[in-house]
C-alpha cells in the first residue's frame, strides 16, 4: 500500500514524495547555483505551483459536473489533478524561464530533472509492488450474518472495496459519493467493508444517515487491512477483473476525484 505511517498519522505516500523530492531538487539546485553564483528558489517553485495550479482547474474543469459549490472545487483535499495539463504546464513554464534566465539554466535544469527522476523512480517502485497485491480470498459477514467471499464478489468484474468506519469523519463524507457511484457505474462492483465494528452500530448509522448499498460487509478483526497494509481510514481499493490491485487511494474521495480514477480504468457512467 502506498501510505506511510508515522506515529498516529497514515500518509498518503505520493505526495509525501512528491514533497521530498521537491525539497532535493532544491537542495541540488543551490548547489549547483552557488557555483554559478545564482539562486533558482523562486523559479522551481513557480514550476511547481504554477503547474499544480493549472492541472487543478483542467481536472475541475473536466469534472465540474460532479461539484455541488465553489468550495469544494477549491477544496484540494481528494488531490484532483490533471497529470497531462501538470505536466505539460511545467514544461512551458521551464521552457520560458530557460529563455528568460540564461545564467541560471544549469541550476535550473538540475533541479528539475533531480525532481523528475526520483519521483519516476520512486513511483515506478510503489507500481511494481502495487502488482503484486491481489484481491484476497476472505470471508466476511453482511449485516444479515450470511458470509461473503470477497474474491468470489469480485471475480470478473472491477471491484472498489472502501475500508470504512462510523466514527470516521471523511468516511462519513465520502458516503454518498460512494452510494451515488454504486447507481451510476452498475458495471462496477462497490464493497463497503467496515473496519472493526458491530454490526448493530453500522446498521445503526446506515438508518440514520439513509444509506444503502448492495454489498457492505464486516471486516471485524481488521483482516484486510492487515494483509494490504491499508493504514489510516478511508482508503478506497481498485480491483481490475483478474482481481489484481491496479490503484489506491488514502484519504477522502470527492466525486470528481472518484470519477477520474474509474474514468481512468476505462469506465463510464450511464
Amino acid at each position: 500500500m502506498n501510505v506511510v505511517s508515522v506515529g498516529p498519522l497514515a500518509l498518503p505516500i505520493t505526495p509525501l514524495l512528491l514533497l521530498i523530492n521537491v525539497l532535493l531538487g532544491l537542495v541540488v539546485a543551490a548547489l549547483v547555483g552557488r557555483k554559478y553564483k545564482v539562486s533558482v528558489t523562486d523559479p522551481l517553485l513557480t514550476i511547481l505551483l504554477g503547474s499544480l495550479l493549472f492541472g487543478r482547474l483542467v481536472f475541475v474543469a473536466r469534472f465540474a459536473d460532479n461539484y455541488d459549490s465553489v468550495w469544494q472545487m477549491l477544496d484540494i483535499r481528494d488531490r484532483g489533478f490533471d497529470i497531462a495539463a501538470t505536466v505539460l504546464s511545467a514544461l512551458v513554464i521551464l521552457v520560458w524561464l530557460l529563455w528568460r534566465r540564461r545564467q541560471q539554466r544549469q541550476a535550473l535544469l538540475a533541479g528539475v530533472l533531480t525532481v523528475t527522476m526520483l519521483f519516476g523512480a520512486f513511483s515506478s517502485v510503489i507500481y511494481v509492488g502495487r502488482q503484486q497485491a491481489v484481491l484476497p480470498a476472505m470471508s466476511f459477514q453482511q449485516l444479515n450474518g450470511d458470509s461473503v467471499d470477497l474474491a468470489e464478489l469480485g471475480e470478473g468484474t472491477l471491484t472498489v472495496v472502501n475500508l470504512w468506519a462510523t466514527w470516521c469523519p471523511p468516511c462519513r463524507r465520502e458516503m454518498p459519493v460512494l452510494q451515488q457511484a454504486e447507481l451510476q457505474y452498475p458495471d462496477v462492483r462497490f464493497v463497503l467493508l467496515n473496519q472493526r465494528e458491530h454490526p448493530e452500530i453500522v446498521q445503526e448509522y446506515l438508518q440514520q444517515a439513509g444509506l444503502r448499498f448492495n454489498h457492505l460487509l464486516l471486516d471485524r478483526q481488521g483482516q484486510l487491512a492487515s494483509q494490504l497494509g491499508a493504514h489510516g481510514l478511508p482508503v478506497t481499493l481498485f480491483f481490475g477483473a483478474d482481481g489484481r490491485l491496479l490503484e489506491s487511494h488514502m484519504g477522502e474521495l470527492s466525486a470528481a476525484s472518484l470519477a477520474q480514477r474509474l474514468q481512468q480504468l476505462g469506465v463510464s457512467a450511464d
